[in-house]
């Protein structure tokens, strides 16, 4: 009935949400990750998990929920486990919420994303990217597309580093995103998510040109600068 319920709000109403609370969302959790840990899924599981993945997602719909769910440390592990390319709908739903998560900018979250992305797919013997690259290649799916690259410039715009810029971009390319995205169909949201790659690609180039150009005068002008 909590589910039932939860769906049927467009906006979670906040008092509703503190009376659910911590308990609450602890047994959305535990639903979702005996469902995740069975070896033997049936269609109804994967319904269900479907449904869960909605629920978290109404949940988060306020500044109380959100700050429950990413209070709890398995909600990021388990939705990073729910990115699952033979499940369209649901890995769609997953990947939108971790991609608001990255823009929300709390401290840290990059960072946790990417370990939970790193835990999960080290239990399917994947690297870390494999299941986003593959939602991607899902031309039948065209709304899972646009999240993926939602996702994917969401995580690789995030960090203020450009080294890490780089690292997270070149890490999503040899992963097989590179042989693929010539291979995209053109669709108005998509073209808007594969230009906001395309420029802040090319952004990061000119500042690492930049870097290197400022190196190179160092380099060839070393008294110049220490008596400046």
């Amino acid at each position: 009935m909590a589910i039932l319920f939860l769906l049927e709000l467009p906006i979670m109403q906040l008092n509703w949400v503190n009376n659910f609370g911590h308990e609450g969302l602890g047994l959305l959790l535990d639903a979702l990750e005996k469902l995740l840990d069975k070896k033997q899924q049936e269609n109804i599981d994967k319904k269900n998990q479907h449904k869960l993945i909605q629920c978290l997602k109404a949940f988060m719909n306020n500044k109380y929920g959100l700050q429950r769910i990413l209070g709890d440390e398995r909600s990021l592990l388990l939705l990073a486990r729910a990115i699952d390319p033979k499940q369209t709908s649901m890995m769609t739903e997953t990947v939108k919420i971790l991609s608001a998560f990255c823009i929300i900018g709390e401290e840290n979250i990059l960072d946790k994303i990417l370990a939970a992305m790193t835990i999960a797919a080290e239990r399917n013997n994947k690297e870390r990217f494999a299941s986003i690259v593959e939602g991607l290649e899902n031309h039948e799916a065209q709304q899972l597309q646009v999240a993926c690259m939602q996702l994917i410039n969401a995580l690789v715009t995030s960090p203020d580093d450009l080294d890490f810029r780089i690292h997270l971009r070149n890490e999503f390319l040899r992963c097989g995103l590179k042989k693929i995205l010539p291979e995209l169909k053109e669709t108005e949201e998509l073209d808007i998510q594969l230009k906001v790659f395309n420029e802040n690609k090319e952004e990061d180039s000119i500042e690492l040109s930049h870097r290197l150009d400022d190196i190179r005068a160092e380099m060839e002008y070393p008294f110049v600068l220490i008596y400046r």
